[in-house]
C-alpha cells in the first residue's frame, strides 16, 4: 500500500493507495475523477468502469476507501502522477453531509463555525501543512538543545504557588487545598540546573488573562529552558541568536515545500540581531510616529510592531532584541544589573511585530532572592517557595532563561492573521471545546 507521494516511484505499474474521499466528479456512465487524501496530501484517481463508479453512489466526503490502478505521469495535470484505470473498495461509507466544505483550495467559514468544527477543518490540506510545520518546528528546537547538552524535563502543571502572581491565575481545588495550574516552569527550570547545568522543556502553560486577541491564548505551548555558569549578559544574547538561527534555517531548509505551499515569506536574518533599549526604543517611536510612551515601563503592542517593521527595513533583519527594561517592573526572580541598578539584565526578542521570547539573568544569591521576594509583598516562608529557595541556599550558579510561546512563532514564521490558527484546539476566553 503506497502512499500519494510514492507514486513518481512506479510509473506504468499498478499500485494501491488508501485514504478519505476528498472529491469526486463523475464525467459519465464511464468517466469519473476522485481526489483521495491520505496522511501525506492529495492523489487524484481516474475510473473508467461503470461497475466501479457505481460503488461511489451516496459515498459522501471522508469516506474511507482504497483505489488500484497504474501510475501515469501527466505532465500538465493539475497532479502530476495519478492512478488511472482504477478499481475501487468502499473500506466505511459516509452517509453524514459535512459540517463545511473542505473540498476546495480554501476554506469558507466564519471564525465560530470554523472553530465549532475543527475536528474535520483540520482536515483541509492547508490546515494538514501547517500543523505538519509546526511539528517539524519543535523537533528542530529539540535538536537545537539537544546539540548543545540540554536535558529535556517535563515539571508539573498543578503547583502550590503561582509562579507569576502578578499574572491572572487558574485556581483549582486540589483535594482541600488551594492549587494553581503553572503559567510556566519557571521554579522548576531554575531547581534542575544544579542537576543538570542546562535544561529544557516543551510543555503547555495556562494564563487566566481576559484578552480575546489575535495574539492571546488561555493555553499555550511553550518552550522553556534555562541555563548554569555564563559569565556575561552577552552569552545569553548569542545563544538566544545562535537559537532563532538555527530553527528558522533548519527549518526552512527541511521543509520549504510547506512553507511555500502556506504563502511564507523566508525571514531575514543575521547572525547578530538589532538591539535597541526601552528607552530608545520609545524615542525612536515618538520621533518616527509622535506616539509617545516614554513614561511606559515596557512596550507597547504599536511599538513591538514599528520597531519590527524599522528593523526589517533598516537592519536588514525580523528579527530584533530589546533591552535595558526598568528595575522597577522587574520580577522577583530577576537579576539587578551591577552598573545601572536602575535597568534588569533583561531582554525581548521580537519577531515579526510581537515579542516571542523573554530571556533574562536569574538572582542567585540567596538572601537578595529573600530580599526581592519580600520587596514585592510575597512571603518567602510560603510552602510554594520552600523548595525552590533551596535550590539556591544549597548552590546556584549564575545562570539565566528563557520562555519561548510556540504558537505565535509558528504563527508569525507563516504569516497567519490569528494565533488560534496555528493551535489544534485553541483555548481562549470564549471555548473549552472541541
Amino acid at each position: 500500500m503506497l502512499l500519494s507521494w510514492e507514486l513518481s516511484k512506479h510509473v506504468w505499474e499498478i499500485v494501491e493507495i488508501r485514504g478519505w474521499l476528498h472529491t469526486v466528479r463523475v464525467v459519465s456512465a464511464n468517466l469519473a475523477f476522485l481526489i483521495l487524501r491520505d496522511r501525506d496530501g492529495l492523489a487524484q484517481v481516474v475510473f473508467e468502469d461503470a461497475n466501479e463508479i457505481k460503488k461511489l453512489e451516496w459515498c459522501l466526503l471522508w469516506t474511507i476507501l482504497s483505489a488500484k490502478g497504474t501510475v501515469a505521469e501527466m505532465p500538465k495535470g493539475k497532479f502530476r502522477f495519478e492512478l488511472q484505470k482504477a478499481s475501487v473498495n468502499v473500506i466505511r461509507k459516509v452517509v453524514y453531509p459535512s459540517p463545511i466544505d473542505i473540498s476546495k483550495d480554501e476554506i469558507h467559514a466564519d471564525w465560530e463555525t470554523l472553530l465549532e468544527n475543527k475536528v474535520v477543518a483540520l482536515r483541509h490540506p492547508t490546515q494538514m501543512k501547517i500543523f505538519k510545520l509546526a511539528a517539524i518546528i519543535e523537533k528542530n528546537m529539540r535538536a537545537f538543545f539537544d546539540q548543545n547538552w540540554f536535558t529535556q524535563i517535563n515539571s508539573p502543571k498543578i503547583i502550590g504557588f503561582p509562579t507569576e502572581w502578578w499574572a491572572e491565575v487558574f485556581e483549582i481545588d486540589y483535594f482541600g487545598r488551594k492549587a494553581y495550574l503553572a503559567q510556566s516552569p519557571q521554579f522548576y527550570k531554575q531547581m534542575m540546573v544544579p542537576v543538570f547545568e542546562r535544561v529544557y522543556e516543551i510543555g503547555r502553560a495556562y494564563r487566566a488573562e481576559k484578552s480575546n486577541t489575535s495574539r492571546h491564548l488561555s493555553e499555550i505551548l511553550m518552550l522553556d529552558m534555562e541555563m548554569g555558569f555564563i559569565d556575561s549578559f552577552d552569552d545569553i544574547i548569542e545563544m538566544t541568536e545562535k537559537f532563532a538561527n538555527f530553527v528558522v534555517k533548519q527549518t526552512w531548509t527541511e521543509a520549504e515545500h510547506l512553507l511555500t505551499a502556506l504563502g511564507a515569506t523566508k525571514p531575514l536574518l543575521v547572525d547578530q540581531f538589532p538591539r535597541i533599549s526601552v528607552d530608545d526604543l520609545h524615542e525612536l517611536m515618538l520621533k518616527e510616529t509622535g506616539e509617545d510612551y516614554r513614561k511606559e515601563k515596557d512596550l507597547a503592542p504599536s511599538e513591538e510592531k514599528f520597531i519590527c517593521e524599522y528593523s526589517a527595513k533598516h537592519w536588514n533583519s525580523d528579527f530584533v532584541i530589546v533591552d535595558w527594561f526598568p528595575w522597577s517592573d522587574a520580577k522577583f526572580y530577576h537579576h539587578q544589573n551591577k552598573e545601572n541598578p536602575n535597568i534588569a539584565d533583561r531582554a525581548d526578542l521580537l519577531f515579526r511585530g510581537v515579542e516571542i521570547v523573554t530571556l533574562t539573568q536569574r538572582e542567585v544569591n540567596y538572601q537578595k532572592l529573600v530580599d526581592q521576594i519580600k520587596a514585592q509583598g510575597q512571603n518567602p516562608e510560603h510552602p510554594g517557595l520552600k523548595h525552590y529557595l533551596d535550590s539556591f541556599k544549597y548552590g546556584m550558579p549564575d545562570e539565566w532563561g528563557f520562555g519561548l510561546g510556540i504558537t505565535r512563532f509558528i504563527q508569525k514564521l507563516i504569516g497567519l492573521e490569528n494565533i488560534k490558527e496555528a493551535e489544534l484546539f485553541p483555548r481562549d476566553v470564549q471555548r473549552i471545546t472541541p
